[in-house]
């Protein structure tokens, strides 16, 4: 048995960084070259992040991002997408309400997906709880409202993704998202080192999927211990921010990061807004991912000196649209 897992392990990912190679060339580039997608997430959130969104895919710091549909700023986003609709966007599917004040239940109505909801019908404030909790059936309904809302508001999404990786907690979710993307023809991010731990024999890889070489965000420090737990020696691949957040902290995790990119499909997954009333209040008692750090998080990737970076360093920007249309067009 032993040897069968080898086995297995080694196919995977003999098989998974053949898909990552090959990404590049069908995209038009050289099999060498570093694919970045700067994508930013929880568009839709609140006010001050559907602005900071807005500004950042019209200057050119963001070529990608994702919406949360259980939002009440949701239909902010719909009109400028409406209005703007050559701005890449995907559905951020979501099975979680972790800020402390600012709650919400799905789609889907609350009889149809209470595995999924806690006693106040919120959705948990953790991604151990929707481990435990969580029925496949009910998430594949829940997740094909959300797309199902994001199309009925004149959305054309590109792909999908998971809020706080709700949906990578366990192999039989993960198919869920893997099956429901590939049902509305949607790209599903996933990464290498997912992969390898959520698909096995009896859920092989399939051939649509475009695996991301690796995907980089800001962790806060205190993360460290979990991180180390979860990520092993690959704790040394990821971007720990100290708990005093500062500008120059960001910038130079962000640009170091970009000198070192491998050849393939990578992103930085940002989370942007302005440091205003409004976000602070959202993101109360909550500093990491807060109004501050994606005041920073904006600012940095705003910067002339961090687009010089992303020049110096060749790296080719594409979108989630432009890998959908060569998988599904």
């Amino acid at each position: 048995m032993k040897y069968l897992i080898l086995f297995l392990s080694i196919f995977y990912s003999i098989n998974i960084n053949s898909q990552i190679n090959n990404i590049a060339e069908r995209l038009g580039y050289d099999s060498d070259a570093k694919l970045l997608i700067i994508h930013a997430d929880d568009i839709g959130i609140a006010h001050s992040v559907n602005i900071a969104s807005f500004d950042a895919y019209k200057n050119n710091a963001i070529n990608s991002g994702s919406v949360m549909m259980i939002s009440p700023w949701v239909k902010e986003f719909a009109e400028f997408h409406n209005k703007y609709p050559k701005y890449d966007i995907g559905v951020h599917l979501t099975l979680t309400a972790e800020w402390k004040n600012y709650k919400w239940g799905g789609i889907s109505s609350s009889n149809e997906i209470q595995s999924l909801l806690n006693d106040d019908n919120e959705f948990y404030d953790n991604i151990s709880d929707v481990n435990i909790n969580a029925n496949p059936e009910e998430v594949r309904k829940e997740l094909q409202a959300q797309i199902d809302y994001a199309r009925s508001l004149g959305i054309n999404p590109s792909h999908i993704d998971s809020h706080m990786g709700a949906i990578a907690v366990n192999k039989d979710l993960w198919r869920v998202f893997i099956e429901v993307g590939h049902k509305n023809k949607l790209v599903s991010m996933a990464w290498k080192s997912r992969i390898l731990n959520l698909f096995d024999e009896d859920f092989p890889v399939p051939d649509y999927i475009v695996p991301v070489n690796d995907i980089y965000m800001l962790y806060p420090e205190a993360d460290r211990t979990s991180l180390e737990i979860v990520a092993g020696e690959d704790i040394a691949n990821t971007l720990i921010v100290n708990d005093v957040y500062e500008y120059d902290d960001f910038f130079n995790l962000y640009s170091t990061k970009v000198k070192s990119l491998t050849p393939g499909l990578n992103v930085f997954l940002l989370h942007l807004g302005y440091d205003n009333e409004e976000l602070r209040a959202v993101t109360v008692d909550h500093p990491e991912y807060g109004s501050l750090w994606r005041q920073l998080d904006f600012d940095v990737f705003n910067s002339d000196e961090f687009k010089k970076v992303l020049k110096d360093n060749d790296i080719k920007l594409v979108t989630w649209g432009e890998i959908k249309d060569v998988v599904y067009d």
